[in-house]
């Protein structure tokens, strides 16, 4: 008989209402279980199946697992059940692991707000890089309208943003992502903190 295991975490309720009220649909924060010490991400970008990620700080070993429609942790499978126990280094047999404990003690873990930060953009860069830079700092602007004027005197076609951009403002700083979602604006994203115009600096957080 195959291994299936669904369970509802309150905690990743609240945790995603929180994230809700910062418009994001990728959060992060920490989790410990027996010394695995592990950055946790919750992302909720696909409509058709959230996930759940584990990336061991030390090792960079992953874990995904889907969270069910009524924010069910769920193991489906043998071979899921094996990755799991592998990943946590649990060992023995019957009865000497219960996985109802690990989910109470993972339920405690998940804080009942979400906040940014720059730990937490790394962490979420590292899951996801998102587009093509690794930068987590909004250190500049392309503004595709005046581009684009350019381009056209050039004989070239015009050029949009990414959409990837706009995810990946809308999930690193909220903020910038609303006052700039209905502009064809690209946000230059850099490694420099010092390199943040003042234009960002009221909305990093």
């Amino acid at each position: 008989m195959e291994f299936s295991y669904h369970r509802y975490i309150k905690g990743l309720k609240i945790f995603y209402t929180s994230m809700r009220k910062l418009n994001v649909t990728i959060g992060t924060f920490d989790h410990n279980y027996k010394n695995i010490n592990s950055s946790v991400i919750f992302d909720t970008r696909d409509q058709t199946g959230w996930k759940l990620i584990f990336m061991k700080k030390i090792h960079g070993d992953i874990l995904s697992l889907p969270i069910q429609k009524g924010y069910k942790f769920t193991i489906e499978g043998n071979n899921a059940y094996k990755n799991f126990k592998a990943y946590f280094k649990i060992n023995g047999g019957k009865g000497e692991f219960k996985i109802s404990e690990f989910i109470k003690h993972f339920d405690m873990q998940i804080p009942q707000t979400y906040t940014l930060d720059d730990k937490k953009r790394k962490s979420i860069l590292k899951y996801d890089k998102i587009d093509e830079s690794d930068g987590i700092y909004p250190i500049g602007t392309l503004n595709w309208e005046e581009i684009n004027i350019k381009r056209l005197i050039l004989g070239k076609t015009s050029k949009n943003r990414d959409p990837k951009n706009l995810d990946k403002t809308k999930n690193l700083y909220p903020r910038i992502y609303e006052a700039t979602k209905d502009m064809n604006i690209s946000i230059r994203y850099g490694s420099n903190k010092k390199k943040i115009p003042p234009i960002f600096q009221d909305m990093l957080l």
